[in-house]
């Protein structure tokens, strides 16, 4: 009779440790899902031939009607892995509802300092994802404008596909 007695007493402590584990499994996942982020707005726009001339500046539209939630304002570049250099500058401006403009350079590294490609991508094409302004809140309501302008030294900078706009609205 012991010997079914521990083997009951094992399989009832295996059951109840299985159940523990499953039930913190799924807390987890309750938790984890009830503050997230989901695509407010994403643009991409292509740079003609892969050559991003100083003159094309890239303008992003959105409209902005919930300044109570947190966004994430990130900027998305796809390069080849025939741009020759390990960054891009660009120049930033914001034009807000209120007329007024904010400008900024930001710099965005697309390999390391050994030359091995940043992002994610196979064949030619390597995304990154530059995240620029994080959980912030948009000050009014109203349309907004956003330009990006590849600031380098080159005219014409050989070795860019696509930039972009992604924003995020963040859920608690």
């Amino acid at each position: 009779m012991k010997d079914g007695n521990t083997a009951y007493k094992i399989k009832t402590d295996i059951l109840i440790l299985l159940f523990k584990t499953v039930l913190i499994q799924l807390l987890l996942l309750f938790l984890l899902s009830g503050c997230g982020k989901s695509v407010y707005f994403e643009k991409f726009s292509t740079v003609e031939q892969e050559n991003w001339d100083m003159k094309d500046i890239k303008e992003f539209n959105f409209r902005i009607d919930d300044i109570s939630t947190s966004y994430n304002m990130i900027f998305i570049v796809r390069n080849t892995t025939d741009y020759p250099y390990s960054n891009l500058f660009m120049f930033t401006n914001m034009h807000l509802p209120d007329n007024s403009n904010v400008g900024d350079t930001i710099e965005c590294l697309v390999a390391d300092k050994y030359g091995y490609w940043l992002g994610k991508g196979f064949g030619k094409i390597r995304e990154n994802r530059f995240l620029i302004k994080d959980s912030f809140r948009f000050a009014d309501t109203g349309n907004y404008v956003l330009t990006l302008e590849q600031a380098m030294r080159d005219t014409i900078l050989f070795g860019i596909a696509d930039v972009g706009l992604r924003i995020e609205k963040l859920s608690y």
